[in-house]
């Protein structure tokens, strides 16, 4: 165990996100980065598509040099309100690139649980999408900017961004090219509890791509195959299987952002081995499906929370590997495998 543990730690010494997206836009700068479900533009109104590495690297690089533009001093925060998909992905990326610290907020809080974390992290700025369902992230952030006093910038993706909030795609096709500040250390990411809304927790880039290693060891993903997640939040646990994992293992990541069974129905057909990430309360009704038996299916992570009961039926798939993650809290995960092929 020490010697693994020491393995480890001499892998990530050096490492954050921008140097590992850097080495992958330079390996391979054309293959999928992330990708959209089909059925985004029903709960979104953004029409899905894909963003390969180069890509990716360049929004990251927009955004963040406009960012820099309001000079926010090095480590402040930035409130982020969007599932976890493409435009969450890029504003925590960007805010790291200007040197500010971002902060996932869960997308079901109300307004006085939101004001309450935002006001604690002092965020300068807030990014968010402009629909989810039925839900307005950017009309939300609006609001609250009126009311914390020290969120001087609100900027939202998306077709429909209202009045008083900064339209990011519109803004960053056409950006100033704003230096970037030259950091002496990388800030860190800051997560909330999306069960109790209890936050900002700091979380340090290297505690969550350890994490992430521990899973990619677990599963021992290949290039050619998909993450696919159904996560929407935004703590170590959700950001270590999904960003985290793809980021490390280079693979494509594919994030549902709205549960909806057509959709990940279509993401396990679309020809590519998928390592399938599911809340634990949801492997019940996966284990009574036929989704169950895809060949398709190259792994499967179960995220537990403190809260949840387990229940049975349990996945009997002796042919994949099988990994549970133990959500201690918003920064505090055990990543343990219950299960995994036979050797050959």
């Amino acid at each position: 165990m020490r010697a693994e543990q020491d393995e480890a730690s001499a892998l990530l010494d050096g490492l954050d996100l921008d140097t590992l997206l850097a080495a992958l836009t330079r390996s391979r700068g054309y293959d999928a980065a992330l990708r959209d479900p089909p059925g985004r533009r029903g709960w979104s109104d953004v029409t899905p598509g894909s963003t390969n590495f180069l890509d990716l690297d360049e929004r990251i690089d927009r955004l963040a040099r406009l960012l820099a533009i309001n000079k926010g001093t090095p480590g402040a925060s930035v409130a982020i309100l969007a599932p976890l998909g493409p435009e969450a992905i890029v504003s925590i990326l960007a805010s790291l690139r200007a040197g500010l610290s971002p902060l996932m907020l869960p997308l079901h809080g109300n307004e006085l649980e939101l004001l309450r974390l935002i006001e604690a992290a002092d965020a300068v700025m807030a990014l968010g999408v402009s629909r989810v369902g039925s839900l307005r992230p950017l009309l939300t952030l609006r609001n609250l900017a009126m009311r914390a006093f020290g969120t001087r910038f609100v900027g939202g993706f998306g077709p429909d961004v209202p009045d008083g909030v900064a339209p990011l795609d519109l803004l960053m096709a056409n950006p100033t090219l704003h230096p970037l500040p030259q950091l002496t250390e990388r800030p860190v990411l800051q997560v909330c509890d999306g069960v109790a809304l209890r936050g900002p927790f700091t979380l340090p880039e290297r505690d969550l791509l350890a994490k992430a290693l521990d899973i990619s060891r677990a599963l021992k993903p290949t290039i050619s195959s998909r993450i696919v997640t159904t996560l929407v939040g935004g703590d170590l646990a959700a950001l270590a299987s999904g960003p985290g994992m793809a980021m490390l293992s280079g693979i494509e990541l594919l994030t549902l952002g709205l549960f909806n069974l057509g959709d990940l129905q279509a993401c396990i057909e679309g020809g590519r081995h998928v390592h399938l990430v599911l809340p634990g309360n949801m492997e019940p009704a996966l284990a009574h499906s036929r989704l169950a038996e895809h060949p398709a299916l190259a792994s499967l992570v179960f995220v537990h929370r403190a809260t949840e009961a387990r229940s049975l039926p349990a996945i009997d798939r002796p042919d994949i590997a099988i990994v549970d993650i133990e959500a201690h809290s918003a920064t505090d995960i055990t990543v343990v495998k219950r299960q995994g092929p036979p050797a050959a």
